[in-house]
């Protein structure tokens, strides 16, 4: 089973029949939460002086012009069989969006397949409203209402711990990119020049690097490049509840699919990019100027929401390395007493002292906490998908030290293994849903 599959879930319907659950119906409404969202952020470029060392460019949710995913469904479900960093099995699922996508293969559609794709309901671009509005239509739909017991074993019906984004990994981006220390100087994507397979030996899944034009000069332009694989699960702290209640109210559930532009990705300029091709962690080069930029995965969480509720995110500030915090954002929904954790993001933020690019080592698949927001003690895990914690300790709503467990190598983790700890500042609490 690929990880992080392009899977496009079957809505189960009347599963109570023979069960010992029930179902209903009711209308749940995707609602894309995209753009600058309020929070505030570390000191980004604007009137910073030149200063010796690599070129970095990082930039703000206007910098970011288009961002197209090839999403094939988005859904809620009850239970996620895990396999490796992604699953082989769902059940009790709410598909919120649905694209088949007929005579597209998973494994075959690569970068030059999506440059030659014109039609026009396969890509949705998440930074414009025409775009989010492919995603924000109504569904009508059958749940499974929560009951006491489950007498299938499990967890209860009508109980939702999952939230799932899957989409072909071919992405199509726009976007220019700040140089920090630099006023007025950027780097830009621009068109693809040619397509390089970095399929490493033995993989079982093809990758690509994509060369383009001159990132230094020239017009912004559309660039198209692949991910290792494609998708999103995130599993809520606490389960979202379906009820009877809610069936006989007729009322309607939105799910914010939160996602903040800010800060995702950076450029900069790397010795090794055009030497470099037979890398599969080298996504986008130009060549030209030895520029990399690197684009993450989509942060999509799924926030469930009932009438009258809003989600909202608490912003955390770490610091990190030198001249770079990590943004850190939990997302939860304000009807929860708890806040209990629904979604997770985390981004790199530069300084003006910035001097080299860092990467975000941060997994957010699984979170946990221990003690609790109503007595000022809560504790938040989050841990990848092999629920091996990743970062450990961050104390909700407050400063503190947190403990980063090195579960990939780079600058701030030499080696595997070891831990690392870090001092952040609680910025904040904020509204992100827009009825």
């Amino acid at each position: 089973m690929r990880a992080r599959t392009a899977f496009v879930g079957l809505l189960l319907l009347g599963l109570g029949a023979g069960c010992g659950k029930e179902s209903a119906k009711i209308r749940l409404i995707p609602n894309v939460i995209a753009g600058a969202q309020p929070g505030a952020d570390a000191a980004t470029a604007g009137g910073l002086t030149a200063r010796a060392g690599a070129l970095v460019g990082a930039g703000t949710a206007t910098d970011l012009q288009s961002l197209k995913y090839f999403i094939s469904s988005i859904q809620l479900c009850q239970d996620v069989t895990a396999m490796g960093s992604g699953y082989s099995h769902t059940d009790g699922c709410i598909n919120l969006y649905s694209n088949q996508a007929a005579g597209v293969d998973y494994n075959s559609y690569d970068a030059t397949a999506a440059m030659a794709d014109t039609a026009p309901d396969h890509y949705v671009d998440l930074m414009t409203a025409e775009g989010q509005a492919k995603l924000r239509q109504p569904v009508t739909v059958d749940v499974q209402v929560a009951s006491e017991a489950n007498p299938d074993g499990g967890s209860a019906a009508g109980a939702y711990r999952f939230g799932l984004i899957n989409f072909f990994r071919p992405i199509k981006v726009t976007g220019q990119f700040p140089v920090v220390g630099q006023p007025g100087q950027y780097y830009r994507t621009r068109a693809v020049t040619q397509v390089v397979d970095t399929t490493q030996p033995g993989s079982q899944f093809n990758s690509e690097e994509v060369l383009i034009g001159d990132t230094t000069s020239g017009p912004t332009e559309e660039t198209t490049y692949m991910l290792n694989n494609g998708g999103a699960l995130f599993t809520f702290q606490k389960p979202f509840e379906v009820t009877q209640a809610d069936v006989d109210a007729k009322a309607e559930i939105k799910v914010d699919l939160v996602f903040n532009p800010d800060h995702f990705g950076q450029a900069y300029d790397s010795a090794n990019c055009a030497n470099n091709v037979n890398s599969q962690y080298v996504a986008i080069c130009d060549p030209m100027n030895n520029v990399t930029i690197d684009m993450p995965y989509v942060r999509m969480n799924p926030v469930p929401r009932k009438t009258g509720e809003q989600t909202r995110k608490e912003t955390y500030l770490m610091d990190y390395e030198d001249g770079a915090k990590l943004r850190i954002e939990l997302y939860y929904n304000d009807a929860d007493p708890e806040a209990g954790v629904q979604g997770v993001d985390a981004a790199v933020v530069y300084d003006a002292t910035a001097t080299m690019p860092h990467n975000n080592v941060i997994a957010s698949n699984y979170v946990s906490q221990t003690g609790s927001v109503l007595t000022s003690d809560a504790s938040v895990t989050l841990m990848d998908y092999q629920h091996t914690p990743n970062l450990e300790g961050l104390a909700r709503r407050q400063n503190g030290t947190a403990t980063i467990h090195c579960l990939f190598t780079g600058s701030l983790c030499p080696t595997l293994g070891g831990t690392v700890a870090r001092s952040y500042t609680y910025v904040g609490d904020s509204v992100v849903s827009v009825d």
